[in-house]
């Protein structure tokens, strides 16, 4: 009796191992599975030196629409201190832009998802947080009110409406992206759903990255215009 236990005891052991093993194996597999499938690479070359290059040109406008104003020249009517303070704010962003990482994003021709991904993050910590929230939402916010500036009440409203627009995206992108990263089998349709996931995140991306691109070089206008006419 105690020989048929122990045999039983092993038995119950052995299956318990197995379908450990089993197991073990099952998820790897899936994982490799899934791992191919957001690998899938895509091709974002089209347009992309039209668009490197209006990128650069709109970095260039913001810079000479910010040395626009020389303190050692000015003559007008501002007070210095506010015309040194949106120059630092505008060329600052530009900076953000002409960075050697986003400039490395623009040189990309494929991308996988995570690497959509990591664009994704670098827009939202380098570009809308360092450009769009830390220099130009202060010509939307009420710091900006202490500035005798008769214009920048005109332009505050527009720069608010946009900022708004700009900070829901990129979190929504990256959401979608983060909910495509989930266990399932290989088949075909998956993987055109993350290839179409892909292409669609980054040209999203992209397109608020160009917005942001914008908006800066619109209030480096207003500010290149007020500098020369006050």
């Amino acid at each position: 009796m105690k020989k048929l236990l122990l045999e039983y005891s092993r038995l119950i052991g052995y299956t318990f191992t197995g379908l450990i093993f089993g197991l073990a194996f099952f998820l790897i597999f899936l994982n490799y599975n899934h791992a191919k499938d957001i690998g899938e690479i895509a091709d974002v070359s089209a347009n992309l030196a039209t668009t490197r290059e209006s990128v650069q040109q709109k970095i260039n406008t913001i810079k000479e629409n910010a040395a626009v104003y020389d303190p050692n020249t000015y003559r007008g009517s501002y007070i210095s201190y506010d015309l040194s303070n949106i120059q630092i704010r505008l060329n600052a962003c530009a900076s953000s832009f002409e960075s050697e990482e986003s400039q490395a994003y623009l040189q990309k021709t494929e991308y996988s998802l995570k690497e959509v991904y990591d664009f994704a993050s670098f827009y939202q910590n380098k570009i809308l947080n360092d450009c769009v929230v830390m220099q130009l939402n202060y010509f939307g916010s009420s710091d900006s009110e202490s500035m005798n500036i008769p214009s920048l009440a005109t332009i505050r409203p527009f720069v608010r409406l946009n900022i708004s627009k700009l900070m829901n995206n990129p979190a929504y992108i990256m959401s979608n992206i983060e909910n495509a990263d989930n266990y399932q089998f290989s088949n075909n349709d998956n993987k055109n759903t993350i290839f179409g996931l892909t292409k669609d995140s980054y040209y999203a991306i992209l397109e608020n990255y160009n917005a942001s691109l914008d908006l800066a070089v619109e209030i480096s206008e207003w500010y290149k215009n007020i500098v020369i006419g006050g």
